[in-house]
């Protein structure tokens, strides 16, 4: 009788740590998903608005990639015969925004700059694509 009753204190035991262990894999787990969250969520792009310098309409965007161009495809289109069908491309990466020229055939300019490589855009710049300036805009971000 006393050996009938040790197994059975031993089977609770068991019991007892076995749903403990899952119960703390389930809570780790759920830490991790919300600290992947907590990751992608600091890696989202910041909203960026663009629009033509001598008109007051504005686009806003909020992707990590922009293209922009005379293409109905592109993100930002320009109906003007001296930009190409994808001419530049805006893209938010190491925690900035980056002009990109696609090989175009007249070129992207940033401020008056030809833009060779990768430009750092800042709010407030001005890119020329074609004959096309464009401003933007990118508002602060909340801390």
């Amino acid at each position: 009788m006393m050996s009938g009753s040790v197994l059975l204190f031993l089977r609770a035991i068991l019991a007892v740590l076995l749903y403990a262990f899952l119960g703390v894999g389930l809570y780790q787990l759920w830490l991790d998903m919300r600290r992947q969250s907590q990751l992608l969520a600091a890696r989202q792009s910041p909203p960026l608005s663009l629009g033509k310098a001598d008109e007051t309409e504005k686009h806003a965007f909020a992707q990590p990639e922009l293209i922009l161009g005379r293409g109905v495809e592109c993100d930002f289109c320009v109906d003007d015969p001296t930009v190409s069908a994808r001419h530049a491309r805006l893209t938010f990466r190491q925690g900035q925004w980056w002009l990109d020229d696609l090989a175009s055939t007249n070129g992207t300019f940033l401020n008056g700059e030809a833009v060779k490589g990768s430009a750092l855009v800042t709010d407030g710049d001005r890119i020329q694509i074609g004959q096309v300036e464009l401003e933007l805009s990118i508002p602060p971000v909340a801390a």
